[in-house]
């Protein structure tokens, strides 16, 4: 005799009972392939077939296998999928992605107005999505909505990371243009990080440093000042490209000069404690070769006598004529071998012993201070000069050390003749 017979001698409350059982039992094993079916899409790949077998319609599935033909065509979606993001799109509306396909359907159809609408409404929904980001810009752009396309600029620099180098190179672009400059400045101004990109990419670019500097917010101007920043590769650039004159200009500019030290021959020949930088300033070597050390008025220098090289130098930009320099050398230690030399030549490189000098003046130290002294011309076609103290190394490593201070570069009578030999006091 069968269970239901039974079930039904005891009344229908039995009956029910065991009805109970079986919808229990089919609910079970629905919610079972439910909960499996999702940890499926969850760990498969959408593309795997057993995916579109086991949830065809899933919305993660539909939108997830859209998006990836969505790159892979070029957005050239048959009518069926764009059927099927739709209905995804109703059963996940917190989703981004419908409105990404959407919204580049939107584009193809020649409906940018409708394209935009439903693009931003998806960055709302997920701001990280790198394409709806991309395709905004764009639109952007075509559209002439240029602060919108700016701040479209500052999200990808962030979420794209290495690829900041071309966005910074795009929005220099449009920092230099009339109707986006203002739209710029004031992304960066509220993006720190890519201001710094941005102005180091117009700093190694063919832009004027007056357009750099009207760019630059007060605290990225500061930041020009270190070494690593925009400023010294805006210099370097200058520099590089025999614009010297614009390159001591836009030094004094970054490093805020007083009007009376830029008006000075030498910067800090009073060997200070200075607030600029190289290559308008001291380069001051320690290494290998010694070391220069400005010390509060006084150049210390400690040479080790085994290689010959430059302690210190610093660019100058000397107009043609007759000058006169001269150095206070205090009390040290030399030897015969080893010799140190102030020297002065054309151009923005390193010094060369080989070639024709317009200043090569030893320095000597005696028991006493002295005063060691050159008369030098720079002729026309020396836009640039470098000034060097350089060690020379003897036929045996033997140190020198030596103070010098109270260094003076003026210009001179036209009647004075230059001396060949340095003149002493």
């Amino acid at each position: 005799m069968t269970g239901c017979k039974s079930a039904a001698r005891r009344g229908p409350g039995a009956v029910r009972d065991v009805m109970a059982a079986v919808l229990l039992l089919a609910a079970g094993a629905a919610i079972g392939w439910l909960s499996f079916r999702s940890a499926m899409v969850r760990t498969v790949p959408p593309s795997a077939s057993v995916i579109a077998q086991i949830a065809p319609h899933d919305p993660q599935v539909v939108l997830a296998r859209a998006t990836d033909l969505l790159v892979r065509r070029h957005g050239l979606l048959d009518a069926a999928t764009l059927d099927a993001v739709r209905r995804a799109a109703i059963a996940a509306p917190l989703d981004a992605r419908p409105f990404l396909i959407l919204g580049h359907q939107q584009l193809l159809e020649g409906a940018p107005d409708e394209a935009v609408a439903t693009l931003e409404a998806g960055e709302r929904r997920d701001p990280r999505q790198r394409l709806i980001h991309l395709l905004l810009l764009d639109r952007y752009l075509r559209a002439g909505r240029y602060g919108d396309a700016a701040m479209q600029f500052s999200v990808l620099a962030r979420l794209l990371g290495a690829a900041q180098a071309p966005i910074a190179a795009a929005m220099a672009q449009m920092a230099m243009a009339p109707e986006t400059r203002d739209a710029v400045r004031r992304t960066l101004w509220s993006d720190p990080i890519l201001e710094r990109a941005v102005l180091k990419a117009l700093a190694a670019a063919d832009t004027a440093p007056a357009a750099i500097f009207a760019l630059a917010s007060p605290a990225a101007a500061l930041e020009g000042r270190i070494v690593e920043s925009w400023g010294p590769v805006l210099i370097a650039r200058l520099v590089r490209r025999g614009r010297y004159a614009a390159a001591r200009s836009a030094w004094q500019h970054i490093y805020a000069v007083p009007p009376a030290q830029a008006a000075a021959l030498v910067t800090d020949a009073g060997f200070g404690t200075g607030r600029t930088a190289p290559p308008f300033d001291w380069t001051l070597v320690a290494g290998s070769l010694g070391a220069a050390d400005s010390r509060g008025g006084s150049l210390a220098v400690e040479y080790y006598g085994r290689d010959t090289g430059v302690l210190a130098s610093q660019l100058l930009v000397l107009p043609p004529g007759p000058y006169r320099f001269s150095v206070n050398v205090d009390p040290g230690t030399t030897a015969a071998t080893a010799k140190l030399f102030w020297a002065l030549a054309c151009g923005a490189g390193t010094f060369d012993p080989d070639k024709p000098a317009l200043m090569n003046v030893a320095v000597i130290a005696a028991a006493r201070p002295r005063r060691i002294a050159a008369d030098i011309v720079v002729p026309d076609g020396c836009p640039v000069q470098m000034l060097t103290l350089r060690g020379e190394a003897g036929a045996f490593p033997v140190p020198l050390s030596v103070t010098l201070r109270d260094l003076d570069l003026r210009a001179a009578s036209p009647a004075a003749s230059p001396a060949t030999a340095p003149a002493a006091s």
